[in-house]
């Protein structure tokens, strides 16, 4: 019987030279690789744990780029991309096939193998080809404006393309120059040969000689190119993710702030950044999701996730090669600052810290942690911010609140509203934590006395802080201002070990992630739910109950970023107004992928300067998706929605509500 494979050595006298050239290509990509990570190297530490759980790190990433899936966008085209990665790898799964049976006698090139391989690398080198030319049309034709134009884009696109195409031409003079039994299992080039014109033996054996030289050179070609131009995102790429860490947003690296020898906090030059920040910078491929996503960007400001990638990138040859030579910050006194010449400071205030840029980057760039590092490099170092933010840093410093007002008044309001206070509620078992917008904020109070009313309906024995509380410290934080958080954390720590508290429950995401995420670093954990986590559990438990009956629709549900981007809470709100009988008018932007109120990174306490409120885009939004009330789970949400100039029909604002007061009016 008939072996089902291929005449295989055909060109094995010129083996010597076809590995002599493959070692040369792959020294010149082991070199282009080195030297990128010796750049990297450049950066600090890590920062954080980068290693841990290696085996899930390393099935995470093989998902990744097997099924495609952080491309995967109803609003941005991906299917290119998975043709040409998904052909490329059926390609190196039959070039592996080819050489352990070539040169090891093994079996991996014969049989009923042979021919699905055979068919597969024949219809994916014609995917390939249909992936490059979506992906040129994108590019060259529909032109969209988050694309970048890579010098090397072209080069690229023309190397992805010559390699199925040489394999196709090469596959075609095979089978018209020697029949094959099985030429019908590589369709492609079986129709190749038919077009073949009839031509001596000898001519046929030039021509695929030639083909076959070309087909290699064109393979190496492209491995030698991958240091030196966008294909370096296969490198840089699936090395960021599988370094990614899932809390590098929402847990940022504390600064050694009793650093004697240290002159400057923050991030100023580019080995002041972790080497994490630095492979992030060569990982952006320029294909602008996060720009296209980004709120800020969105509503007219001057922020754009990619613009500060590539400027960073830009910045990183210079920046290393100057940090090598021991040049001062910047590189010397010529040289720009990285934070605001390199990348505008108007861009860096600009951020809202609401991990859209993230949730969408294919590669896994940590967007909102290198802007926080920047802007503690403004804020520390440079004593250099917006002016507004001097009284919310002021009111932070004297009175433990970014409003200025007077600590007293926690209790004061407390009393005011009948809520127990802990120093006088021993038998309390969890603390309400109000925030400062809870205590100050007379519209957020009536979100705290509707929580509080909850609760008491529960039976929950819970109290809230007296004067010892301060702010989380959130707000300074995100604005760059680590000394003054790390002042707040310490000193609400220690009156949580003086109170004896251990579980605390808030309304608001933002304490919520810096309490639950954040603290830990600085002493003991917390546990710490959200509202609406602690209110679902109740109703499910029955400890909360709704009277029966009764619809009301046609409201939108917010989704926080801090709440959902950030700690994947998307359901319990839902859960909370479906149990009240509410049918939820949902837009397109929700759940994970919400558009940002414009709230958030401390910007609450900044004013509009540029572009439109993204409150304002955000009403509109929900409007348009039929909403005549907008239900919320954050204070700063609750603000910004409230703050639009959206009208409904009838001239009236549109009414924006906590969850919690909502479900108040509807429980016995």
């Amino acid at each position: 019987m008939m072996e089902v494979t291929r005449p295989l050595g055909t060109y094995s006298h010129t083996y010597w030279l076809m590995y002599l050239l493959t070692a040369a290509a792959a020294a010149v990509l082991a070199w282009g690789v080195g030297v990128r990570i010796s750049r990297w190297r450049t950066g600090r530490g890590a920062g954080r744990d980068r290693m841990s759980h290696p085996w899930r790190r390393s099935l995470d990433l093989a998902a990744d780029v097997a099924t495609q899936r952080r491309l995967r966008s109803p609003s941005h085209p991906w299917l290119f991309h998975g043709l040409i990665v998904w052909g490329f790898g059926i390609f190196l799964l039959g070039t592996f096939c080819l050489m352990l049976q070539e040169h090891f006698g093994l079996p991996t090139f014969s049989g009923g193998w042979y021919l699905i391989l055979n068919l597969g690398l024949d219809l994916f080198s014609v995917l390939v080809l249909v992936g490059v030319i979506l992906a040129a049309w994108r590019r060259w034709v529909l032109r969209p404006e988050e694309l970048s134009r890579a010098r090397t884009s072209g080069l690229v696109l023309a190397l992805v393309a010559a390699l199925p195409v040489s394999g196709l031409l090469l596959e075609g003079v095979r089978l018209a120059r020697e029949p094959d039994p099985w030429a019908p299992w590589s369709p492609v080039g079986y129709s190749v040969a038919g077009l073949l014109p009839g031509v001596e033996t000898e001519t046929f054996s030039a021509l695929h000689l030639g083909l076959w030289w070309g087909h290699l050179l064109v393979a190496l070609g492209f491995l030698a190119a991958i240091p030196f131009t966008r294909l370096f995102h296969l490198v840089a790429g699936p090395a960021a993710l599988f370094f990614a860490d899932r809390d590098a947003a929402r847990a940022l690296v504390p600064l050694d702030l009793s650093d004697e020898d240290a002159t400057s906090f923050g991030v100023g030059r580019i080995e002041d950044f972790y080497w994490k920040r630095l492979l992030d910078a060569d990982a952006c491929t320029g294909c602008g999701r996060c720009q296209s996503q980004c709120p800020a960007w969105q509503s007219g400001k001057s922020l754009s996730p990619k613009e500060i990638s590539e400027s960073i990138q830009s910045r990183l040859i210079p920046g290393v090669r100057e940090a090598r030579q021991g040049r001062s910050p910047g590189g010397g006194e010529d040289a720009p600052a990285l934070a605001g010449e390199v990348v505008q400071e108007k861009a860096l205030w600009a951020c809202t810290t609401c991990r859209s840029c993230e949730a969408h980057c294919p590669v896994g760039v940590e967007h909102v942690p290198r802007i926080i590092d920047m802007r503690r490099f403004l804020v520390l170092t440079k004593a250099r911010f917006p002016s507004e933010l001097l009284t919310a840093f002021r009111g932070l410093e004297h009175n433990g609140n970014p409003f200025g007002l007077e600590s007293r008044e926690r209790v004061d309001r407390a009393v005011e509203a009948q809520l127990p206070i802990w120093a006088d509620t021993p038998e309390a078992e969890i603390l309400l934590w109000p925030g400062c917008n809870g205590v100050y904020d007379p519209r957020y109070r009536q979100v705290i006395e509707a929580l509080a009313e909850l609760l008491k309906r529960a039976g929950i024995r819970f109290a809230v802080p007296g004067e010892e509380a301060v702010c989380c410290g959130d707000a300074a934080r995100r604005l760059g201002n680590e000394y003054l958080c790390q002042e707040l954390v310490v000193r609400n720590l220690e009156a949580f070990e003086r109170m004896g508290i251990r579980r605390i429950v808030t309304a608001c995401p933002h304490c919520f992630n810096t309490l639950r995420h954040e603290y830990p670093a600085f002493g003991d954990g917390l546990e710490v739910v959200h509202h609406s986590e602690l209110l679902s559990e109740l109703l499910s438990s029955g400890r909360l109950r709704l009277p029966s009956g009764g619809k009301e629709s046609a409201i939108g549900f917010h989704d926080p970023c801090y709440l959902a981007r950030y700690n994947g809470i998307t359901t319990e709100p839902r859960q909370l107004l479906r149990a009240a009988g509410i049918h939820i008018e949902e837009s397109d932007r929700k759940g994970k992928d919400a558009f940002c109120c414009g709230g958030g990174g401390g910007r609450i306490w900044l004013e509009e300067q540029e572009g439109r409120p993204m409150g304002d885009e955000r009403v509109g939004q929900l409007m348009a998706a039929g909403a005549l009330k907008i239900a919320t789970a954050c204070p700063f949400c609750l603000t910004m929605l409230t703050q639009g100039n959206a009208k409904l029909a009838d001239g009236m604002p549109i009414q924006v509500q906590d969850v919690a007061e909502i479900l108040a009016e509807k429980t016995i």
